[in-house]
C-alpha cells in the first residue's frame, strides 16, 4: 500500500463523488497520492437470524460496485496521474474498512448529504465513527469546492493546538486567508471587568498563535475573539470559509468522549468542509 497519502471513501453517490473532488484537489497542493476505498456489505450479513451466513452477493451487485470503484479511480487518475492513484472494493462496514486503509494516510476524506434526518444518520454510523477513531485529521465535505478563508476554533486545547497548526500549513499551501477564532461567554462573576478579560484574551491568542506566524511568514492571518457559543459561532462562520478546522475535544469536553459537543455540531451543521484534527500522532 502506498504511504503518504489521501484515503478517500466513496460509495458511488454524487456527494461521495464532490469528497473524492475535493480530495484530489488537495492531493494535489500536498504533493500526495490518492487512495480510494468503497465498501460494502451485504444487508443480509447483518441480520444472521435470516439464516443467511456467509451469503454472496450475486455477479452483478458486485459488478455495480466495482464500477462505482472504477470511476471513482479514473476521476483521481485525471488529476494525479497513474502511479498516484490506487483503490480497494471491501466486503466491510464504511466506517471499518475507512479505518482498516488509514493506517498510512495523512488526511482521511468523507462526504456526507444534506443536513436532513436520513443524512444525519448516515453520518452517525460512518463519518462520526471515522472522525473519532482516524490516526490522522479527517475531512467531511459538503458541496463543491469553493473559494473563502480557512477558519480554525481553538481554545488552547492540545487538539485544538494541532488544529491551530493544520489551518496554518494548510493556508500556506492555498494561499487563502486565515481566520484563528476563539469564542468565549462573558460571565458577571469574572474579577476582571467583561474588557479587560476580553483584552487578557487577544493577548493570549496573539501570543498562542505567534510561532505559527514565524513558520508560515506568507499566510495572510487575522485573529478574532468572538463573544458566544463556539459551535454557533463556527457554524455561522463556515457560511463564508472554504474550509473549517477544530480539535476533537476541546477543554470543555467530557473526559472519555473522542468527539467534542463543537466538533459533532459542525460535522452536522457547518455550511463548509470540516476537518476534524484529534492528536492520535504527531502532525
Amino acid at each position: 500500500m502506498m504511504k503518504d497519502y489521501i484515503l478517500v471513501g466513496v460509495d458511488g453517490s454524487p456527494e461521495s463523488r464532490n469528497a473524492l473532488r475535493w480530495a484530489v484537489h488537495v492531493a494535489e497542493q500536498r504533493q500526495l497520492a490518492i487512495r480510494v476505498v468503497l465498501a460494502y456489505q451485504d444487508d443480509l450479513d447483518r441480520w444472521p437470524a435470516l439464516g443467511m451466513a456467509g451469503y454472496v452477493p450475486p455477479p452483478m451487485v458486485l459488478d455495480k460496485f466495482q464500477e462505482d470503484l472504477d470511476d471513482a479511480l479514473q476521476v483521481a487518475r485525471s488529476g494525479l496521474g497513474d502511479d498516484r492513484v490506487s483503490g480497494v472494493l471491501v466486503d466491510m462496514d464504511p466506517a471499518h474498512a475507512i479505518l482498516r486503509e488509514a493506517g498510512g494516510a495523512e488526511l482521511v476524506v468523507v462526504g456526507t448529504r444534506s443536513p436532513n434526518k436520513m443524512s444525519a444518520a448516515l453520518l452517525g454510523s460512518v463519518a462520526t465513527a471515522v472522525t473519532a477513531k482516524a490516526p490522522c485529521p479527517v475531512a467531511v465535505v459538503r458541496g463543491e469546492l469553493r473559494t473563502g478563508p480557512i477558519v480554525v476554533g481553538t481554545d488552547g486545547s492540545p487538539d485544538s493546538e494541532d488544529a491551530v497548526g493544520f489551518a496554518f500549513e494548510q493556508a500556506a499551501r492555498t494561499g487563502d486567508p486565515l481566520e484563528v477564532v476563539y469564542c468565549w461567554q462573558p460571565r458577571t462573576e469574572y474579577a476582571a471587568s467583561v474588557a479587560d478579560t476580553e483584552q487578557l484574551l487577544k493577548d493570549w491568542l496573539a501570543e498562542s498563535i505567534a510561532p505559527y506566524r514565524d513558520k508560515y511568514p506568507t499566510v495572510q492571518v487575522r485573529s478574532a475573539i468572538l463573544e458566544g457559543r463556539a459551535r454557533a459561532q463556527l457554524i455561522d462562520l463556515s457560511r463564508t470559509a472554504s474550509l473549517t478546522v477544530v480539535g476533537s475535544r476541546g477543554r470543555g469536553g467530557v473526559k472519555g468522549l473522542l468527539l467534542g459537543s463543537v466538533s459533532q455540531s459542525l460535522l452536522h451543521h457547518a455550511d463548509s468542509p470540516v476537518v476534524i484534527v484529534c492528536r492520535h500522532k504527531e502532525l
